[in-house]
């Protein structure tokens, strides 16, 4: 399109005249850059080698123009020498254009090759930052797995202490209480042996006191019996005092009959033991109750001798 725009405007140049043909070749300098302002952007390099060809074309054609027109030429070899100059003009334009698609299509791929490798680019980025998150959670999971490690090691020495500290508490309680229930039972046996031995103290003192009681009254009773027996023996003695008093005066009185001669033999022979005993008791002598009439008679005649002595 830039191409057919360029050769209508060169026609009219040709209607224009020869001294028009430096500034249709500017003109035409200036449409040919065009396309190549337009992709610089995308293919700098081509698009100035271009240009620049163009130019020095449409130089050197305005150049051979102004030097071939001599003055004095005709018109129609002015008008030929135009021609020429457009021929060649155009020649240039067509080849400026397909210089300027050229570039343009280089552009264009420029900008294609640079769209991939930008999107290459954004892929890799993707890529790398795909791995680097995929290692980043590869190094959690294996710190993770490593720190699981670690947990469930401890864990388990932990445990292993845990349950060594349970045994050793275990065997301290039931040592402590084997030995709390041996001394709760050996307490149990001690006060049952006390309760055993207060009731035996009991029954002991519970004897004592009946029989203390007991004996007290045996004893009140005994002294009563004793009194009694003391009361009657006093009597009985008395009784036998006077019958040893008048046993005696009997006696007396018989000596005095025979002459004044002592009592003899016959005479406590002669006498009853009843008579011998209260004898006995008048004499006082020792052990005379469980003696018999003999020996009543020997202590009496004992005792009569050791008192004439």
């Amino acid at each position: 399109m830039a191409g057919t725009r360029t050769a209508g405007k060169l026609v009219k140049a040709w209607g224009t005249g020869v001294k028009d043909l430096p500034q249709n070749a500017t003109w035409l300098l200036s449409k040919a850059l065009t396309p190549l302002e337009a992709t610089k952007d995308a293919a700098g390099s081509a698009t100035q080698s271009a240009g620049s060809g163009l130019a020095d074309i449409a130089r050197h054609a305005g150049a051979s123009v102004m030097d071939v027109l001599p003055v004095g030429d005709s018109i129609e070899l002015r008008l030929q020498r135009a021609r020429a100059a457009a021929d060649e003009a155009k020649q240039a334009e067509d080849d400026a254009v397909r210089e300027a698609e050229e570039a343009k299509a280089r552009s264009d791929e420029a900008r294609q090759v640079a769209e991939r490798c930008r999107a290459y680019v954004r892929d890799v980025e993707r890529e790398q930052t795909q791995e680097v998150s995929d290692k980043v959670a590869e190094a959690r999971r294996e710190a993770d797995a490593r720190v699981e490690r670690a947990r469930a090691s401890a864990q388990a020495d932990a445990d292993r202490v845990v349950q060594r500290a349970k045994a050793e508490a275990d065997d301290r309680v039931a040592k402590a209480r084997e030995e709390a229930e041996a001394a709760q039972s050996k307490a149990k046996q001690a006060m049952a042996d006390a309760t055993a031995s207060l009731t035996e103290a009991r029954r002991l003192a519970d004897e004592a006191t009946e029989a203390t009681k007991a004996a007290a009254e045996e004893a009140h009773r005994q002294a009563a019996q004793l009194a009694a027996d003391a009361d009657r023996e006093a009597k009985n003695a008395d009784e036998r005092v006077r019958e040893a008093e008048q046993v005696r005066s009997r006696a007396t009185t018989q000596r005095k009959r025979n002459g004044g001669q002592s009592r003899g033999a016959a005479d406590l022979n002669e006498m009853t033991r009843t008579d011998l005993l209260n004898l006995a008791t008048a004499e006082e002598v020792k052990g005379r109750s469980a003696m018999s009439k003999t020996e009543l008679v020997t202590a009496l005649k004992r005792s009569t001798s050791s008192k004439r002595r």
